[in-house]
């Protein structure tokens, strides 16, 4: 039996030398060949399997063993190989032949049949003188000839080719987890401590201020009757923060808020488009004070593509003794911020922020056109849900 790797492989073809090739000729053959197949001189799918049928042929031919292995197993029984590398060669006969009749010769000799021969040539005319023996050993002396001085050493081979590098191995197998560790053993249970005393009982809490009276609801949009309806602080709506509920074609509801740099939060119902989304007012820090930056519309549905988005904030009706000069603006303004929506229809329901800045602001109650939003101070406007008003009609 052979490897299955050699079946079906002509080694001495891809190779390219003959069966009885010496192993000198097998290794030049290989070295030339790696040299063209290795992949990394000539990359590709053909040379690789070049490369590695070519080392296969050498681990096997360069070996006595394995290409004895080799010949036997493919050239014994194969009649056609058998009868082209057992045929003589030309010149083979004539050695074997020579060989075969010297050999006989020698048996001859060492039997005692044949005796010492003298032969003399002389200018073209021989003379023998034989003593002893028969005239066979005159032919042995002309095919033989006398022994010759030895010849000179030969010389010394060059180095052979430095073999080119290995291909870099694979990446192990990762290690399997290890086994889960022995439970160790359970704490003592420390001793229960002993009681503490009881507190002295704290004293009673101051009352509270009484809270600011509330702003005048904002008039209702042209053409649109608009009613207001406070919500408090012990109904469902705006969670337990209180609000308002602002009732004209639709219902909104406007929840307190707080927040930090946010002047009021909450959330509202818009139009159809929209069940309910976030509201707050943005504001800055500029020339030493507060003032109004933004008001932001978050979580808004793709479905209000199209439509515009209104927005109104009322400026309080008083204002504190601060000393500071308001041009553009009047206690009990009413700022008006609008913007059409370009939104993705196919976005989600809480997909969309709108911001409107001082660009869709205007005063809508005192026209001023060097009127900015950010001209307004931050305690002017009402942090409570009844200072805004906001809504999404078709345009």
């Amino acid at each position: 039996m052979i490897p299955k790797e050699w079946e079906g492989k002509s080694f001495y073809e891809i190779l390219g030398i003959m069966r009885d090739a010496r192993f000198e000729d097998i290794r030049t053959s290989y070295r030339r060949l790696v040299r063209a197949y290795h992949p990394d001189l000539a990359p590709g799918t053909e040379s690789q399997e070049n490369f590695r049928a070519v080392t296969l042929a050498y681990q096997v031919l360069g070996d006595p063993k394995l290409r004895a292995q080799y010949d036997e197993y493919f050239f014994t029984d194969s009649r056609e190989n058998a009868e082209h590398y057992r045929k003589p060669k030309p010149y083979m006969r004539l050695f074997i032949r020579a060989a075969l009749f010297i050999l006989i010769l020698l048996l001859l000799k060492n039997l005692g049949y044949l005796g010492t021969t003298n032969i003399f040539q002389n200018l073209g005319t021989s003379q023998t003188t034989n003593s002893g023996g028969s005239n066979n050993n005159e032919v042995l002396a002309l095919m033989a000839g006398p022994q010759g001085p030895p010849g000179p050493a030969g010389v010394a081979g060059r180095n052979g080719f430095i073999g080119m590098n290995g291909y870099q191995g694979t990446d192990g197998l990762p290690g399997a987890p290890g086994a889960v560790g022995a439970q160790g053993p359970a704490g003592v249970a420390g001793e229960i401590g002993p009681a503490g005393s009881a507190g002295s009982a704290g004293s009673a809490g101051s009352a509270g201020a009484a809270g600011a009276q509330g702003l005048q609801g904002l008039q209702g949009l042209p053409g649109q009757g608009v009613t207001l309806e406070p919500i408090s602080t012990d109904e469902a709506d705006c969670d337990g923060a209180g609000g308002v509920r602002i009732i004209g074609t639709t219902t909104a509801i406007v929840c307190n808020g707080t927040g930090t740099g946010i002047i009021g939060a909450g959330y509202v119902n818009v139009g159809a488009c929209d069940s309910s989304v976030k509201i707050s007012l943005e504001s800055t820090f500029k020339n030493g004070e507060f003032k109004m930056s933004a008001i932001n519309v978050n979580q808004l549905s793709g479905a209000c593509n199209g439509q515009e988005l209104t927005a109104i904030l009322k400026v309080k009706s008083t204002f504190s003794s601060d000393g500071l000069i308001r041009n553009h603006y009047i206690a009990g303004d009413a700022i008006r911020c609008s913007k059409s929506l370009v939104l993705n229809p196919d976005s989600g329901v809480d997909a969309n922020n709108i911001q409107l800045g001082w660009q869709e602001c205007q005063n809508i109650t005192t026209p001023d056109g060097d009127f900015r939003l950010d001209d307004v101070y931050a305690y002017d406007v009402s942090a409570s849900a009844r200072g805004l008003l906001i809504q999404i009609a078709a345009i």
